[in-house]
C-alpha cells in the first residue's frame, strides 16, 4: 500500500469514530440485530471487487477482503491459489475494496456482512476488538502450534494483542528507513551513512547535500517518498535518545511532547529544514518533480513499498535511483527506533466458518504464503521472515545491497501510537495533530513555541478519553 494513501485512509476512519463510545460502535456495527447468515447474501457496498475464486456447493465458502491496490489483488490471487491446491475443504472468494477500504469494512460490519478475514493496519484494528467485533485467535494458535509465528518483542504485541488477548495475524510490514542516493553523495564528496551512524552526522550530511546545479535545486532530505510526511514519520528522530512523546505508546494518559529532544528533532527535521531549503516544502512537493525517486533528494525516510519507484519496471525514471539504505541515525544510546508497520488478518466475530478463517490465515503466514508476499514486492512481517524470505528476493530485484537495514529496523523498531475506540488520534496523525504538523512544515515559528501551543490540546485528546473509557475498563 502507498504510504500517502495510508496515511488519509487512517484520518477518514478516526474521524468517523472519533467521539464514539464502545457501544455506538457496536449499534454502528449491527451486532444482535442482523442474522451472521447474512455474509451468505452477496450484498457488499459500492466499489466492492469480488473476485479470483467462483463460489462452489462442494466446499465451504470463506470471504478475505483484500486492499485496493493492484499489486495486492495479485499476491492474492496467487495466495488462494496455492492453498486451494494444498486442501481440499475450503474456498477462498477475494473481495477487494477500492477507494475508502475502511468506510467498506465498515459498512460491511453495520450490514451485519463482515468478511470472514479482514485485511487491517496493526494500529487500526483495536477499535473493532473493544466492540467485540473481532475473535481472539489464542485458541487456535495454541491448539496448532503456531506460537513462533508471533514474535515475542514488544512492538509485535501493541500490534497484535488487546487486553491480553492476540486478534491480529501479522503478514507484511516495513520499516522507515533512511534511502540515500550514492551519486548525490559522491556528487558533493560526502560519505555514506553507515549502520550506527549519528544523530549530529545526519544533521551535518542534510546542509551539505543541498545545492543548485545547472538550474536544478537538490535536496539533502525530505521526510517522504512522495508526500510531506506525517507524526508517523519523526518518531525516529524524537525518540532517538528514548525520550517518548508520551507516557507510554498503547493508550497513553500524558502528552509530553515538550522534552528537549522531542522538540529538536522537530525543530531540525521540520522547521529548519523546510525554511532554510534543505528540504521541499508543501509548495515543491505539490509541484511534482522533486522527490528521491526523481533523482532530486539526497535521503529520504521511507519504507519498502518504495522499493519499486526506485529501479524495474515500475521505476520513477528509466535509468531508476543507485541507492543503498540505512537504519535511521541514532542517538546516544544507539537504539534504532525505527517505525517497524506491522500489517495482517483480523477474524470476523460474526464468521459462521472459523475454523476455515483460521486455516486461510495460517496458510498466509506459513511459508509458502509469505513467500508469495515476497515476490509480490511486499515485505514480509516478521524479522526472521524478512531475513530468509523477503531480503534475498527483495535486494535481487531493487538492486540495493543493504537489505538488513530491514531486518534490523523490523526487529527493533516502534509503533508512535496504538489506540482503543473514540480516538481522534492515531499513528499517522488525526486532530490536534494534523494542525500542529502543518504548523511546524510552514517553518513560520520554531518547534518550540508550536509545541507549547498544541501540548495542551493533546492532552485534552487523552483526558475524553479516558473519560469516555466504561468502568469496565474499556
Amino acid at each position: 500500500m502507498l504510504p500517502g494513501a495510508e496515511v488519509e485512509e487512517a484520518q477518514k476512519l478516526m474521524e468517523r469514530r472519533a467521539g464514539m463510545t464502545r457501544r455506538g460502535f457496536i449499534g454502528a456495527a449491527g451486532i444482535g440485530t442482523v442474522a451472521a447468515a447474512a455474509s451468505g447474501c452477496g450484498v457488499l457496498p459500492d466499489g466492492t471487487i469480488e473476485g479470483f475464486v467462483p463460489a462452489t456447493s462442494k466446499h465451504t465458502r470463506i470471504r478475505l477482503s483484500v486492499w485496493g491496490d493492484v499489486s495486492d489483488a495479485a499476491i492474492y490471487e496467487k495466495i488462494l491459489n496455492a492453498w486451494h491446491q494444498s486442501q481440499d475443504t475450503y474456498r477462498a472468494k477475494a473481495e477487494q475494496y477500492t477507494g475508502d477500504y475502511y468506510a467498506k469494512v465498515l459498512a460491511n460490519f453495520a450490514g451485519g456482512i463482515p468478511a470472514d478475514v479482514m485485511y487491517i493496519q496493526g494500529w487500526m484494528w483495536q477499535p473493532y476488538a473493544e466492540s467485540r467485533v473481532l475473535h481472539p485467535l489464542d485458541e487456535f494458535i495454541e491448539r496448532d502450534g503456531v506460537r513462533e509465528r508471533w514474535p515475542n518483542i514488544e512492538n509485535f504485541t501493541w500490534n497484535t494483542r488487546w487486553k491480553n488477548q492476540t486478534y491480529m495475524a501479522p503478514v507484511d510490514g516495513g520499516s522507515l528507513v533512511m534511502y540515500y542516493n550514492k551519486d548525490l553523495f559522491d556528487k558533493r564528496r560526502v560519505p555514506y551513512p553507515r549502520p550506527g551512524w549519528t544523530w549530529e552526522e545526519f544533521q551535518q550530511m542534510v546542509p551539505e547535500l543541498t545545492f543548485t546545479e545547472g538550474g536544478k535545486k537538490y535536496y539533502g532530505w525530505a521526510q517522504a517518498g512522495g508526500f510531506l510526511g506525517a507524526y508517523g514519520r519523526a518518531v525516529p528522530f524524537m525518540r532517538r535518545n528514548g525520550e517518548v512523546e508520551w507516557d507510554r505508546v498503547v493508550e497513553p494518559t500524558k502528552a509530553m511532547w515538550n522534552q528537549p529532544d522531542i522538540v529538536s528533532a522537530l525543530q531540525f527535521t521540520l522547521c529548519d529544514a523546510i525554511s532554510k531549503g534543505w528540504s521541499p516544502g508543501p509548495s515543491a512537493i505539490q509541484g511534482g518533480g522533486i522527490s528521491f525517486a526523481t533523482g532530486r533528494v539526497a535521503m529520504v525516510l521511507e519504507g519498502p513499498w518504495y522499493l519499486p519507484n526506485l529501479y524495474g519496471p515500475l521505476a520513477t525514471t528509466k535509468a531508476g535511483i543507485n541507492y543503498d539504505v540505512v537504519p535511521p541515525p541514532a542517538g546516544t544510546g544507539g537504539g534504532n527506533y525505527s517505525y517497524a508497520h506491522i500489517h495482517g488478518h483480523v477474524m470476523a466475530a460474526q464468521s459462521t466458518h472459523k475454523e476455515g478463517a483460521w486455516e486461510l490465515i495460517k496458510f498466509i503466514t506459513g511459508d509458502v504464503g509469505q513467500r508469495i508476499i515476497a515476490e509480490g514486492a511486499r515485505m514480509c512481517a516478521t524479522p526472521t521472515n524478512v531475513e530468509r524470505i523477503w531480503a534475498p528476493i527483495a535486494g535481487r530485484d531493487f538492486r540495493f545491497h543493504n537489505t538488513d537495514a530491514f531486518v534490523v529496523s523490523q526487529r527493533e523498531g516502534t509503533t508512535p501510537l496504538v489506540m482503543g475506540e473514540g480516538s481522534p488520534i492515531n499513528a499517522y496523525g488525526g486532530e490536534p495533530l494534523d494542525s500542529m504538523w502543518t504548523a511546524l512544515q510552514s517553518g513560520q515559528r520554531s518547534a518550540a513555541e508550536i509545541v507549547e501551543q498544541y501540548q495542551p490540546a493533546l492532552q485534552r485528546v487523552l483526558d475524553r478519553y479516558w473519560a469516555e473509557r466504561e468502568p469496565s475498563g474499556n
